[in-house]
């Protein structure tokens, strides 16, 4: 990732030559929803090109024989994926992760890595509607519990993947407007900071203040879209073209996609972010028109009768 004019100059040490593994994680279960499988897949392909080592982590599309296991759906099957991507980063040891998701538990291995790679010496920016430290006690997705993982919440075997706990005092929320009575608990127990989608209208200043107070040299950031407001993007669960017009009167207002890109930016000129991670991608409209192209003459089926339904057409 290149850093700025700005950044290089105030940090001489750091090097262009820095090694940047891109990895696609198409994972879906985390979610219970194959829609994310195809999110990620657009994610990567619309992302700009680069020459940076590329990777996709083996995603089981089996649905059958799906359930919950210990209080998590698909919990065996989500542990594999995450053992696969631990084995990818492993292999190439780099300096810096990009993930294209996904659901939010794409962001257990390569979060992990990296905090460990750094000693600690990282600070999180959650950028995300929802705060994503829910228990199998609570709630069966395991996209949900992914944070609390990381600061040693939650299933044990999940737990076990992260060899160096986040350090509370080193996550932000970014963005959030929504949260279960049990995510709040949690958030009540570790303390942790948020800065809301109207702080950041302005400027980005109250996310560079809490940066400046940690004293940490380098950032990850996650990424959720659904942190971004649907009545500018509606490729999330949420604005489901079914019941839009209702979750439009009702849905309280996310940032739109200039502030987050901005704040962005400004945490980049500032300091080495090291990760990325961009989630939950939900692309209704190429969904609904996959489903389309298989029932038309010469390239589909003719003789399906049923409406489009979202389910593997690629």
């Amino acid at each position: 990732m290149k850093k700025s004019k700005v950044f290089m100059e105030e940090n001489p040490m750091v090097s262009d030559s820095s090694k940047t593994l891109r990895l696609l994680m198409p994972q879906w279960q985390g979610g219970n929803n194959p829609a994310y499988y195809l999110g990620a897949q657009l994610l990567n392909w619309l992302a700009p090109h680069s020459n940076d080592t590329f990777e996709e982590v083996p995603i089981d599309r089996t649905e059958e024989g799906l359930g919950v296991e210990r209080g998590i759906f698909a919990r065996s099957t989500l542990l594999k994926q995450a053992h696969a991507a631990k084995g990818i980063l492993k292999k190439h040891n780099p300096d810096r992760v990009v993930v294209f998701g996904g659901d939010c538990g794409v962001e257990l291995a390569p979060f992990a890595y990296l905090n460990d790679k750094y000693d600690g010496d990282v600070a999180i920016l959650w950028i995300d509607a929802h705060p994503d430290v829910n228990t199998p006690e609570h709630f069966e997705n395991h996209h949900a519990h992914v944070l609390a993982n990381l600061l040693g919440v939650g299933d044990e075997d999940f737990v076990a993947e992260v060899p160096k706990l986040v350090n509370p005092d080193k996550v932000l929320y970014v963005g959030l407007n929504d949260g279960t009575d049990s995510e709040k608990e949690v958030m009540k127990q570790f303390d942790l900071s948020v800065v809301r989608p109207e702080a950041i209208l302005k400027d980005s200043s109250p996310v560079l203040d809490w940066l400046h107070k940690t004293n940490i040299s380098k950032i990850i950031v996650h990424f959720d879209l659904d942190v971004l407001d649907l009545r500018e993007f509606r490729s999330l669960l949420i604005a489901n073209p079914s019941t839009y017009s209702s979750m439009v009167e009702k849905a309280p207002t996310g940032s739109n996609m200039e502030t987050i890109i901005r704040v962005l930016q400004d945490v980049a000129k500032a300091y080495d972010i090291v990760g990325l991670g961009i989630t939950e991608h939900f692309p209704w409209d190429s969904y609904a028109l996959a489903n389309m192209l298989t029932r038309l003459p010469l390239i589909g089926d003719i003789n399906k009768t049923e409406k489009p339904s979202f389910n593997w057409i690629f």
